[in-house]
This record gives C-alpha cells, sequence and structure tokens, in this order.
C-alpha cells in the first residue's frame, strides 16, 4: 500500500494540535523566563520623606575652646580636618551681641561644624554654661538636627558638662568629648585663692608695714599674669577639691545624662624628650608636678600630664559620678595621645579624629518597591557625611550569589529624626521562596557593622 503525502493533508489532519503546541511552547517559554527573572513581589512603595538641606551629617559640631581663649584657637589643622578631610561645611562663628546670638562666617548653606567664642573668655564655668544652651538651641534651629556633638578643650569641657547636668532630659546631645579638661581641677587654681587673699587683707587697711607687704607680693603676682587674672571667676571654678574649690566638688557628684557617649582625651608628655628640646611643656610639667608634690608627696611627682593638667584630672570616669557606680563607668571611654595640653588642638588630627570615629549602628532593611523595582531599603546611624560610608549586600539570586552596594542619602523621618539611608536594587531576587540577605555598612575609618535580613515569601 503506497503512503501518499501531501502537505495540505498533514496539515488538516494535526489541525487539531495548534492549540496544544502553542500552549506547551508559552509554557516553555515561561518556564525559562521564570528561571532567569524574579518574581514580581507585592511590596508596599518606600515612603518619600523630607530631603536634608541643612546638614551634610546627622549631629552638627560645636568646638568649644579653653580658658582665656577664642573661636580662633581651632583655626588651622583642626578646621582643615572637619573642611578638607571630611568634607563637612564651617556653619560660622557663634557669640553673644547684645545677649543675643549671632553666627557669622559660614561657608554654604549646610551647616555642619561651628566654633564657639564666649562672650568673657575668663568668666565662670557656669556662666559658659548658660551661654552653650543658647547656642545649642540656635544650632538646632538652623539645621533641624535633634542633636549636637560637642567638644569641649580644657574648661570648654567643664562648661559642657555643666550645660548636661542641668538638661537632664532636655540636653540634645549625642556626645560630649573633652580634650585635656581638669575635671578634677588644677593645682594652678591654687593661685586664685593666693591673690583673692592678698587683695582681701589690703582692703582691711593694714598697717604701713604689712601694706607695703602685701602690695609687693600683690605686684609680683601680677607680674605673673598674662590674658587670664589670677582672681578670675574661672580660676576660681578650676580649684581643685581637696584646696577647696566647692564648684568642681558639686559638678563631680551631680547626675550627668545617662544617654550620651562620654568620651575623654587624655594628653601626656614625655618630659625626657621636652627637655631635650627646651620645650616649655617640660617646665609647665614640672611645675605641676612640684605643686601636687606638697599634696601627695612622691606619688604625685611620677603621676604623668600633659603639662598642665595631670591624666587622673583629664580622666571623667574618676569624678564622683562615674567613679562611685560601674554602671556610669560603661558610658564613658578614655583615649590618651602623647600631647602637649596647649598645642592639643594643633598638632594632631587624631584630636579631630576621636570626635567622629565609631562603628555605624544599624536602624533597620526593608523590602519596599522603588520606582517600581524590588529594593532592599537600609537605613543606619553614623556620624560622618554620607560620601564617607556605603552599605552593601549578600544574598542568593537567580543567577547565583550577587553582591551589591549602593552610596546612601541623608533622610529626616516622620519623627524629625536624621538616618542614613541606602537603596539597593534586588531584581533578580527569588522573592518566590524564602532567601536571607547578609547587610554590612562600613565607613572611612573601617568601623563596620552587619546584620541578617531574612525574606519569607508569602
Amino acid at each position: 500500500m503506497k503512503f501518499r503525502f501531501s502537505l495540505p493533508l498533514l496539515v488538516n489532519r494535526f489541525a487539531w494540535t495548534r492549540p496544544v503546541v502553542i500552549v506547551c511552547l508559552g509554557c516553555a517559554l515561561l518556564l525559562n523566563a521564570c528561571s532567569t527573572t524574579a518574581l514580581r513581589p507585592n511590596l508596599p512603595a518606600l515612603d518619600k520623606d523630607e530631603a536634608v538641606s541643612t546638614l551634610h551629617v546627622e549631629y552638627p559640631i560645636l568646638l568649644l575652646h579653653g580658658l582665656g581663649q577664642k573661636s580662633h584657637a581651632w583655626e588651622g589643622k583642626a578646621v582643615g580636618f572637619y573642611e578638607q578631610d571630611m568634607g563637612m561645611n564651617f556653619g560660622g562663628v557663634l557669640s553673644m551681641n547684645n545677649g543675643r546670638v549671632q553666627c557669622v562666617g559660614g561657608r554654604g548653606k549646610q551647616k555642619d561644624f561651628y566654633t564657639v567664642s564666649f562672650t568673657n573668655p575668663t568668666d565662670s564655668v557656669a556662666a559658659w554654661g548658660r551661654e552653650l544652651d543658647a547656642y545649642i538651641q540656635t544650632v538646632l534651629q538652623q539645621t533641624k538636627a535633634s542633636k549636637v556633638l560637642l567638644i569641649g578643650y580644657s574648661m570648654g569641657g567643664l562648661a559642657a558638662r555643666y550645660y548636661l547636668t542641668h538638661h537632664l532630659s532636655n540636653h540634645h546631645v549625642r556626645r560630649l568629648i573633652t580634650i585635656g579638661t581638669p575635671h578634677l581641677g588644677s593645682p594652678f587654681a591654687r593661685v586664685y585663692s593666693l591673690k583673692h587673699g592678698i587683695t582681701e587683707s589690703l582692703s582691711k587697711n593694714p598697717n604701713i608695714v604689712s601694706t607695703t607687704a602685701l602690695k609687693a607680693a600683690l605686684a609680683t603676682l601680677s607680674s605673673c599674669e598674662s590674658d587670664v587674672a589670677f582672681d578670675a571667676p574661672a580660676v576660681h571654678d578650676l580649684m581643685r577639691p581637696e584646696d577647696g574649690g566647692v564648684f568642681l566638688d558639686a559638678l563631680g557628684k551631680a547626675e550627668h545624662p545617662m544617654d550620651v557617649d562620654y568620651v575623654s582625651v587624655v594628653g601626656e608628655v614625655d618630659v625626657a624628650k621636652e627637655v631635650g628640646n627646651l620645650s616649655s611643656a617640660a617646665v609647665q610639667e614640672i611645675l605641676r608636678r612640684a605643686l601636687e608634690f606638697f599634696d601627695s608627696g612622691m606619688s604625685a611627682w611620677f603621676s604623668s600630664g600633659d603639662g598642665v593638667v595631670n591624666m587622673q584630672s583629664q580622666n571623667i570616669t574618676n569624678i564622683p559620678f562615674f567613679k562611685n557606680n560601674p554602671q556610669h563607668q560603661r558610658l564613658a571611654r578614655t583615649v590618651s595621645l602623647s600631647s602637649v595640653h596647649t598645642e592639643h588642638l594643633q598638632n594632631s588630627n587624631e584630636i579631630q579624629r576621636v570626635t567622629l570615629e565609631d562603628k555605624p549602628e544599624f536602624k533597620s532593611a526593608e523590602f519596599r518597591m522603588v520606582d517600581g523595582n524590588p529594593c532592599l531599603v537600609i537605613e543606619y546611624s553614623d556620624l560622618l557625611t554620607c560620601d564617607k560610608s556605603t552599605a552593601s549586600v549578600v544574598f542568593q539570586g537567580l543567577a547565583g550569589e550577587q553582591r551589591r552596594s549602593a552610596p546612601n542619602h541623608l533622610v529626616r523621618l516622620e519623627d524629625g529624626s536624621l538616618v542614613h539611608r541606602a537603596v539597593i536594587r534586588m531584581d533578580d531576587a527569588d522573592f518566590a521562596k524564602n532567601f536571607s540577605v547578609s547587610v554590612e555598612i562600613a565607613n572611612y575609618f573601617q568601623d563596620k557593622c552587619s546584620t541578617t535580613k531574612q525574606w519569607i515569601a508569602p
């Protein structure tokens, strides 16, 4: 029997199979597509939060000078580090003019750090603390930040502490860094009692012999004064508790806020090296030890310091509030540097670096739709500018292990707080299955934090 091949007949005979073929072909194409393309998940859209135009950082910085100084104490390497190395904008110099805060010299719309010029550079610590309150309020208004970082050099650190102890629940401070601050006072401040005693004795109209002797003593003391009078209110406040310093005695026992990071930058002079360099720092350090020797004996002679303040006094954990409670001590840390008190701010970027170096703090990671694409939205806190940190993820995608990273930007949340936000696309993640994403955040100083985010398929 012959089989007659006819193309029209073949097509007609198998015409009923065409829908089946089309369906099978479509299924094959769909399965092939699913092997390389992620299932489009049903995710909530990312909320549009307010863009930040006043800051490059979460917390603006206030730089507080020391006794007898003004804001220019920070000029040079200190300001240069923040501007040139960290990419921050100078917000200006804060000072008082007829009882109102003025801010001059800012260099841009964004205001990331400020310097402070207290009205009277030898006024009491309390007077500085009250001015600081006004400066902090001004900075918060200008930047719309929720908190600030305070960096106090020498007596500036005491002014910051005074402010904090008087604003336990409304201080708006994220971190306090004190640099060479005499938390326990300075033996040099005993000169206040000496001059005050001479002046008081003269006011009582002593006899001619006593008057001559007292005036000669007063003249000798006055000849040693520079820009800080020995009977200035600030010198009175710097007296050690054991020398009758009632102010520091009360401040050291006062309650300090428990939600502030406390960092003490402690300087130490290498006396042998400074003597070899014929440095005045060696003379100052030897004089400091000699003054304390008469109180504490040989132990004081061998106590290190920065030429003005001994190491024990520079460490905030040695004040009664911290020393007497181990829980309080955990709030504070110490950074030791081989630096001279009068040169702390000029000689080393390490002083400035410690103000910002910290591990990023993870806040959240959520899957969201962004511009029609599935993404992982990561939020975290960091003290640096946005270009100084990056978020990265690792996950198992449809085509194998995927590594992604993305820069971040600063956003303001509904509660007014600022966070760093990084948005990483997850197009090839298989949202039809459970999977996990490893998240790592690293910044300029190589400080890192990591976490894991789980996706549970519906």
